[in-house]
């Protein structure tokens, strides 16, 4: 049992970060489509609920700064954009360069863009084969234990524990396709890969993890995850207050696991000790 030293320290720890988070996570709201995705026109779909939930563990990275440099060891999942589409996933495209909307969910976790980079959202609004596009925000969390003051939604983004769930709406013969940022880090996010996830295979409730790898968006150099460098969410919204803080690399995106093809010789986790995607049919 937490004697009080530890008790009040933990608490003042949480209290930071659900008071400073939405630095790094805040989502620029013009323009998107929280929770249930309007489609464009066609038969009414089925319902499909969502929920992203952290499983990783609280000491994946047991040598890295506490708050504000960092996550004091922990892996955290902020807000991402998602697309209901047909054909190729309209996110990105294995070993091309990044788009700005997914730039800023990379880098910042922003779905709706940063100062210096457009919404992902209205990206994907704009996009020929999506179907419906929208964001889930921190009011989308249904669960993040480690707020103090078990309040929910709380500050994101989610710690171990925590989750978020938001409904879409698909008909057959549609996939899913997301993106979320992985923290700390440069640029890496969870996404499904070409494929998407297939909606239609869906009866009841099941875990679709195994279609979500950890990816580099190759828009900014690869630091080691444990070092609470200041190019990094979340010291650099923390601290410095810059969502767009570091150089760019100019690169294309490339998978970080479970097959590693970037090879910058840090650690991360396999996607399924770090992210569970589970999806219900309503």
């Amino acid at each position: 049992m937490s004697g009080p030293n530890e008790t009040d320290e933990t608490g003042r720890i949480e209290l930071t970060r659900r008071s400073a988070l939405g630095s790094i996570a805040a989502i620029g709201v013009a323009g998107t489509t929280a929770g249930l995705g309007a489609a464009r026109g066609g038969r009414p779909g089925a319902t499909y609920t969502v929920r992203v939930a952290n499983v990783a563990s609280l000491n994946q990275y047991p040598d890295a700064p506490s708050l504000p440099e960092s996550t004091g060891g922990a892996v955290w999942i902020t807000p991402g954009a998602y697309a209901v589409y047909r054909g190729e996933n309209p996110i990105f495209t294995r070993n091309q360069p990044a788009s700005s909307g997914l730039e800023a969910v990379a880098e910042a976790g922003r779905p709706g863009g940063t100062t210096e980079n457009d919404s992902l959202v209205t990206e994907l609004e704009n996009a020929d084969n999506v179907a419906s596009a929208g964001a889930w925000t921190p009011a989308d969390t249904v669960a993040d234990p480690n707020d103090p003051l078990g309040e929910v939604p709380g500050a994101p983004p989610i710690a171990p524990g925590g989750a978020f769930e938001f409904d879409i709406t698909a008909e057959r013969g549609q996939k899913l396709a997301f993106a979320t940022m992985f923290v700390p880090s440069n640029d890496v996010f969870f996404a499904p890969g070409a494929g998407g996830i297939n909606l239609s295979g869906i009866r009841g409730s099941e875990t679709v993890t195994d279609d979500v790898a950890l990816w580099d968006a190759g828009t900014e150099p690869s630091e080691d995850p444990a070092a609470g460098s200041p190019n990094q969410a979340p010291r650099q919204g923390l601290e410095f207050g810059n969502p767009d803080k570091g150089t760019d690399e100019d690169g294309v995106v490339r998978q970080l696991r479970p097959t590693d093809q970037v090879g910058d010789g840090y650690s991360y986790p396999d996607p399924g000790d770090a992210i569970e995607v589970r999806i219900t049919r309503n």
